[in-house]
């Protein structure tokens, strides 16, 4: 809505955290969309031979409803293009304190700003459609990719990922260099630095407090990737050891640990993609121009009500 109310202010490198702020909301709306179903997502009925009842199965491959693809889409897909956007800050981010382009030449690539960010996540949600590498995650009610596929997951999340993230990182450091080399140039010159140094900060607090989320869901899914079979392993003999009727019985009330860990871990994980997108509503609303400019628009409706009535 700021953004919407006023364009001009947010021109590149600040106009892709507009984008990336656009791309957590859909994210949102994907986890509202699991809780609001519950269940019904990413499970379906099947019958069970043994006992002649319909049982809840966990959705793979094509097994999937409209809402699992839906899902599927808000969660993937903007999580791949949030990540390019934040790639697109930085890039600009450096294009305008070590190469000295202006707001106006940056501009003129946004084209091609929003080719990449839009079209790699495509590419890769269509790949996953075809290749039926979606799979749903009953504790988090959410169908996303490698719940159960080790290589689905490597190769469509923790690659693209890591690929984006360690882009980022060097255009971000590649800026800041260049960013303390113009303050110091402007400091020899006798010349004032307060507004460069306060557009410094902005980007350090929004590279932190967006760097840190990012990291520690990178590390997540690495952890997942690299114990998922010992998980599974350590589950299996729990079941056929030490209690051999749990698996039938759906018992899951004993103390397993792989399995704690396994809850543990997927916890951290969405809450990360989440607060990743706090980074961005931070960056608007910690500004005076934002409080200035909301508080003149409702002066504005107010006087327009007074002056109907």
């Amino acid at each position: 809505m700021t953004f919407l109310f006023d364009q001009q202010r947010f021109r590149y490198p600040e106009r892709a955290i507009i984008f990336g702020a656009l791309c957590y909301l859909f994210i949102s709306g994907g986890f509202i969309l699991g809780f609001g179903f519950n269940e019904d997502i990413v499970c379906s009925e099947a019958s069970d031979v043994r006992t002649k009842s319909n049982v809840s199965v966990v959705r793979q491959g094509n097994d999937h409803a409209p809402l699992c693809f839906i899902q599927l889409f808000l969660v993937y897909y903007f999580l791949l293009a949030s990540f390019l956007w934040w790639v697109i800050l930085n890039l600009t981010w450096f294009l305008a304190a070590g190469l000295k382009w202006g707001h106006e030449a940056i501009a003129l690539k946004a084209k091609y700003f929003h080719l990449v960010a839009w079209v790699i996540p495509a590419v890769l949600f269509t790949v996953i459609c075809s290749t039926k590498a979606i799979d749903g995650d009953f504790k988090a009610n959410i169908c996303f990719v490698g719940n159960f596929d080790n290589t689905a997951l490597q190769f469509y999340v923790i690659g693209p990922l890591i690929l984006f993230y360690v882009v980022g990182m060097t255009f971000l450091g590649l800026g800041m260099v260049s960013m303390c080399s113009v303050r110091h140039e402007l400091q020899n010159n006798g010349k004032k630095t307060d507004k460069l140094e306060t557009l410094m900060i902005r980007i350090g607090m929004f590279s932190v407090l967006y760097s840190i989320p990012a990291t520690i869901l990178i590390a997540c899914f690495l952890y997942e990737r690299f114990q998922r079979t010992k998980w599974e392993d350590g589950y299996v003999s729990y079941c056929l050891s030490e209690r051999p009727g749990a698996c039938e019985a759906k018992d899951y009330s004993g103390d397993f640990e792989a399995d704690t860990t396994l809850l543990t871990f997927n916890l951290i994980k969405y809450l990360m993609m989440l607060v990743t997108g706090l980074s961005t509503g931070f960056w608007v609303l910690l500004s005076f121009k934002t409080v200035s400019n909301w508080v003149k628009l409702l002066k504005c409706r107010s006087k327009t009500s007074e002056t109907a009535v």
